[in-house]
C-alpha cells in the first residue's frame, strides 16, 4: 500500500504547503458534522504568494474530499479572513483562482516523486450574481488524488465583519452540480465570528 493511500491526503497537503505558514489561530469555520477536517493557513500563502493579502485562510474538507469514488470528492469550503478589501470582480476572481490552483497543484506535484509530467494550467470562469455573490468554475488538475484534470464549481460570497473590521470571502467548492446534496451540507458550514 502506498504512502498516499495510508495517510489522509489533506494531511499530506498541509505537511508540504504549510511549511513556514502554520497558524496557531483557531479555525473559525464550523463543520456540519464531526467527520470534516480543517486547517488554518496564514497569508501570504506559500503556494500563491503573489496574492498580496494580509489575513488567514480557514479550510474545511468534506469527509470524502480525497476519495475519487466518494460523492463528496474534492468538495470543501475555505474562508479568506482579510485585513484589506479584496475588491472582487468576476475578472479578479478568475485571475486569483488561476494563480491559487496553479500554485497549489504545482507544489503538490513536486512533492510526488512519481509525477514528472507538466501540470496543465488552470482556467477559471466567474460571473457576478449580485454585489456579494459570484458563481463560477475552475478547470484545474488534481495533483492530490486522481492525477487528472478536474472541473470545480464555485459559489463565492463576500461580506464585511463590522465588529472585527475584517473582509470575509467564503468559497464553496465541488465538482458536483448545484443540485447535489453536498451543496446543502456546505451551506451548513458556519463562521464562528462575532460581527454585529
Amino acid at each position: 500500500m502506498s504512502f498516499t493511500k495510508t495517510m489522509p491526503l489533506f494531511l499530506i497537503f498541509f505537511l508540504f504547503v504549510q511549511c513556514g505558514t502554520d497558524s496557531s489561530e483557531k479555525n473559525i469555520l464550523v463543520a456540519p458534522s464531526d467527520d470534516w477536517s480543517g486547517e488554518v493557513i496564514e497569508f501570504p500563502l506559500q503556494f500563491a504568494n503573489s496574492l498580496k493579502y494580509s489575513g488567514t485562510e480557514h479550510v474545511l474538507f468534506s469527509p470524502g474530499w480525497g476519495d475519487e469514488n466518494a460523492k463528496d470528492y474534492f468538495s470543501y469550503v475555505f474562508l479568506w479572513e482579510l485585513e484589506e478589501n479584496p475588491e472582487l470582480s468576476a475578472e479578479k476572481l478568475e485571475s486569483e483562482m488561476e494563480v491559487y490552483f496553479d500554485g497549489l497543484m504545482n507544489m503538490v506535484s513536486k512533492m510526488n516523486l512519481k509525477l514528472f509530467k507538466k501540470i496543465p494550467k488552470s482556467k477559471a470562469f466567474f460571473e457576478k450574481v449580485n454585489d456579494s455573490v459570484f458563481v463560477g468554475k475552475v478547470m484545474t488538475y488534481d495533483a492530490f488524488t486522481t492525477k487528472k484534470e478536474v472541473n470545480l464549481n464555485f459559489i463565492v460570497e463576500k461580506n464585511f465583519c463590522n465588529l472585527q473590521k475584517k473582509h470575509l470571502v467564503l468559497f464553496n467548492i465541488s465538482p458536483q452540480t448545484s443540485e447535489h446534496q453536498i451543496w446543502k451540507k456546505m451551506k451548513k458550514v458556519s463562521i464562528d465570528l462575532k460581527c454585529e
